[in-house]
C-alpha cells in the first residue's frame, strides 16, 4: 500500500488488537459453555422445527408492516421529510400511510427534529397496521423491529394498536434483526460492553430459540416476552418479542418467522423483505414530488443544500 497511508494503516493495526483484547474472551468461550452459563440466570435454549404444509394452512391471515423515510434539504431545519408506512397482508392487499415534515413549519429544535423522526416513522407503521386490521382482520401481525420502539416513540397509538390487538385476539409481534439488548453480557459480568448479537453470535445452532427468562424481561422491557433464535446458515440470531399478555403465543411465532425465513437468507423472514422492498421511499421520489408540487424558488430557498448545488 502506498506510504502515504501509513498512518491509516498503524491505526488499523492498533484497532485490530483492540479488538482482540475486548473480544477474544467472549469469542473464544465454546457454545455449551455459553450455553451453561446462561441457562441458570437468563433463559433456556430449545430446538424448533420449522411448520409442515398443514400448519401453515392453518395459521391465518398475516400482515407484515414496515416504515420507510428519507429526506431531502441540508442543515436544520431547511429540509423536508417523508414517511411512508406499509402494512401487506399475506393474500396480496396493501395499506398505505404517509406524512411529511419539515422544522420550517414550527419551532423545534434539531433535537426535537430528531424526536419527531422517529415519533413519525413510528406513527405511520402503527396506523398501517391499525388500518389493516380495520380493512382485512388478519390473525398475525408481524412488525419490523422490537415492539418496545413503538411503545417509546409513539405511546398514544401504540396503546390504540395494542388494545385492538388483545380484544380481537390478534397476535403480534416485532421481528428483530437489529438486537441492541446487553441482557446477556450484563448476566456473564460484563456489564453493558457487548449486545446480544454479538455474544450469541456464532453460538446458537441453526433453528435454536433462546427463551429469556421473564425477570429479565423486566428490565427495561415490562410488559413484553422475547427470545432470540438464528433461523439461516448466516452465525448472527435474531429476535422476537410479543406482548406480555400474549406470551403464550412466543414460540409459535418464533417457528413462524423461522419457518419464513430463508436458509440462505440474512436471517429477515421472506415476507418481511417483500414488505421492506414494496414500502421504500427513495430520494429520487422526493425529489420528483418537491420539483412538481413546489414553487421553484420556495424550493431552491429552503430544500437545494449547497452540496446539491455543486452537483
Amino acid at each position: 500500500m502506498r506510504e502515504e497511508y501509513q498512518g491509516f494503516i498503524e491505526q488499523v493495526k492498533s484497532l485490530n488488537q483492540v479488538l482482540h483484547e475486548k473480544y477474544d474472551a467472549l469469542l473464544n468461550m465454546e457454545s455449551q459453555e455459553l450455553k451453561e452459563k446462561l441457562i441458570p440466570t437468563v433463559g433456556v435454549v430449545e430446538t424448533m422445527e420449522k411448520m409442515g404444509e398443514e400448519e401453515l394452512k392453518n395459521i391465518g391471515l398475516i400482515v407484515g408492516v414496515d416504515g420507510s423515510t428519507v429526506r431531502m434539504g441540508g442543515a436544520h431545519p431547511h429540509y423536508v421529510e417523508i414517511f411512508q408506512g406499509l402494512a401487506k397482508t399475506t393474500t396480496g392487499e396493501d395499506c398505505f400511510t404517509q406524512r411529511i415534515y419539515t422544522p420550517l413549519l414550527g419551532t423545534q429544535s434539531e433535537e426535537d427534529g430528531n424526536k419527531i423522526h422517529n415519533q413519525f416513522l413510528a406513527e405511520v407503521e402503527v396506523d398501517a397496521a391499525i388500518a389493516a386490521i380495520e380493512e382485512h382482520h388478519p390473525d398475525i401481525i408481524i412488525m419490523d423491529g422490537g415492539l418496545l420502539r413503538y411503545r417509546i416513540d409513539c405511546g398514544e397509538k401504540w396503546q390504540k394498536l395494542q388494545e385492538i390487538c388483545e380484544r380481537e385476539e390478534i397476535k403480534i409481534c416485532g421481528a428483530i434483526k437489529d438486537i441492541k439488548t446487553n441482557m446477556i453480557s450484563e448476566a456473564l459480568g460484563f456489564g453493558q460492553q457487548f449486545y446480544d448479537r454479538e455474544i450469541l453470535a456464532g453460538k446458537l445452532e441453526r433453528g435454536e430459540i433462546f427463551l429469556v427468562h421473564e425477570e429479565q424481561n423486566t428490565k427495561g422491557k415490562e410488559g413484553f416476552s422475547s427470545a432470540f433464535y438464528r433461523p439461516s446458515k448466516h452465525n448472527e440470531v435474531v429476535g422476537i418479542d410479543v406482548l406480555q399478555s400474549q406470551k403464550e403465543n412466543l414460540k409459535d411465532l418464533c417457528r413462524l418467522l423461522y419457518t419464513l425465513t430463508p436458509r440462505e437468507s440474512r436471517g429477515v423472514p421472506y415476507w418481511m423483505d417483500i414488505v421492506d422492498k414494496e414500502c421504500k421511499v427513495t430520494p429520487a421520489l422526493l425529489e420528483t414530488l418537491l420539483q412538481e408540487n413546489m414553487d421553484r424558488g420556495l424550493l431552491e430557498r429552503f430544500f437545494v443544500s449547497e452540496r446539491d448545488r455543486r452537483n
